[in-house]
């Protein structure tokens, strides 16, 4: 039988995992009064402590202590601690993670950590239509003649570009930012390291929304932002991880102060910091830091398997509700069925998308569309509900019967 509004409440009521999703769901500000948030792939939700935190800095750290709140407060700690509290939600251990800079930055350090580990092989393999910033950072490398680039269409061609034997590093994302397809990141792995090369993967798309785990699927290094899923605010700090066995192989690409083993000796020469301490470059900052670590209280008290399986119900309730109520408008699932296969959002392809997605934001329906006919629902496991799914998709149905999304106003540009 198909879905109804009661079996959505019911969904709700009755779901395992978290002692309360919706007691977890109260940590965060609800936002605008009448408006659905399915953007948690563009930004997520706010903590509703965050502003404490913040005004707490301001105020006790800046206006008050000031320099001395490098000493009484744990500003400089808040990389190592901000890391440790979403470790487990990337099946990592606390002290392989760091939350630093951004994922650019991260992931030019990481490619050039691979490739002086991995020389004289100097090949990096990307997917060819990745998102464009990975795609740029590594182009950069090119450039400056320390690199070779190798690009993919499909993870099924990653065996052949694996072949002559010279790549050093295989950048991937874990999820497609248009589709949202999740790769068999363990698969893709031992592919990688069969051929002598790293594993690099980005997690934007999938940390703090589905299950991973790259201790247990041996990847080698990854990065991902902050300010998706993970909920640490509009331009966050990114996360940088690398496994054990790599953390002191080399020196970082960029050999910061705050990466040096005794930071405040000043010593006239650079010496790595350990492990994962060695990829931290300058001043933490500390605002954007004391944002996410609202977040970071959260997230210490989740179960990462609960969570996978909390957004599983909730996407697979999508997907059932758009077959069940658009059928017959040319909206088509681009995302894979399967949730083992799919990441953090569910995309759509419409050729109006742009057009449709601003009336759905109209409406109070907070979506994202990307070139050319991607309709893009992020549906955070912490926040979004079944019932808000079957509203959401009811005022969808609307704007298709009407038509009224071919409004000549909502024909401008999407950010």
């Amino acid at each position: 039988m198909p879905l109804t509004l009661a079996d959505c409440i019911q969904l709700d009521a009755h779901e395992p995992g978290q002692p309360s999703w919706a007691q977890a769901g109260d940590g965060f500000d609800p936002g605008t009064p009448g408006t659905l948030y399915f953007d948690a792939n563009s930004i997520g939700p706010m903590p509703r402590t965050a502003l404490v935190k913040m005004q707490t800095v301001l105020q006790q750290g800046w206006a008050q202590a000031r320099r001395r709140s490098w000493n009484e407060l744990d500003w400089l700690e808040q990389p190592r601690k901000l890391g440790a509290a979403i470790a487990h939600l990337i099946g990592a251990d606390m002290a392989d993670v760091r939350v630093t800079d951004t994922t650019s930055v991260n992931q030019y350090k990481l490619l050039r950590y691979a490739l002086h580990i991995s020389a004289p092989r100097r090949v990096i393999v990307l997917e060819r239509h990745v998102f464009p910033s990975n795609r740029y950072v590594a182009e950069g490398i090119a450039r400056d003649h320390l690199a070779e680039l190798r690009f993919i269409d499909d993870v099924s061609d990653l065996t052949a570009a694996l072949a002559p034997g010279d790549v050093a590093v295989v950048a991937l994302s874990h999820v497609d930012y248009r589709s949202s397809t999740r790769l068999n990141m363990a698969e893709a792995n031992r592919c990688i390291q069969a051929a002598g090369a790293m594993s690099l993967w980005d997690l934007s798309h999938s940390a703090g929304a589905v299950a991973i785990a790259l201790r247990d699927c041996h990847a080698d290094l990854a990065v991902g932002c902050g300010y998706k899923y993970l909920c640490g605010g509009p331009g966050a700090p990114a996360f940088i991880y690398v496994h054990p066995r790599w953390a002191d192989a080399a020196w970082p690409a960029i050999a910061g102060w705050m990466g040096h083993a005794d930071t405040f000796a000043f010593e006239a020469d650079y010496r790595p910091g350990f492990g994962t301490d060695r990829f931290l470059v300058g001043t933490p900052p500390v605002l954007a830091n004391a944002a996410f670590s609202a977040a970071a209280d959260l997230w210490r008290e989740v179960d990462p398997v609960a969570l996978d399986q909390r957004h599983c119900s909730l996407t697979d309730t999508l997907i059932q509700l758009f077959d069940e109520q658009c059928a017959t408008w040319p909206l088509r699932l681009t995302s894979p069925r399967n949730h083992a296969q799919r990441g953090g959002h569910v995309a759509l392809q419409f050729e109006g998308a742009s057009a449709l997605a601003q009336a759905l934001v109209d409406k109070g329906v907070i979506v994202s569309s990307r070139k050319p006919d991607a309709l893009r629902w992020g549906v955070h496991p912490l926040t979004t509900t079944h019932q808000q799914l079957w509203t959401a998709v009811q005022v969808l149905r609307q704007l298709l019967e009407s038509g009224s999304w071919q409004d000549p106003r909502f024909a401008r540009p999407m950010v």
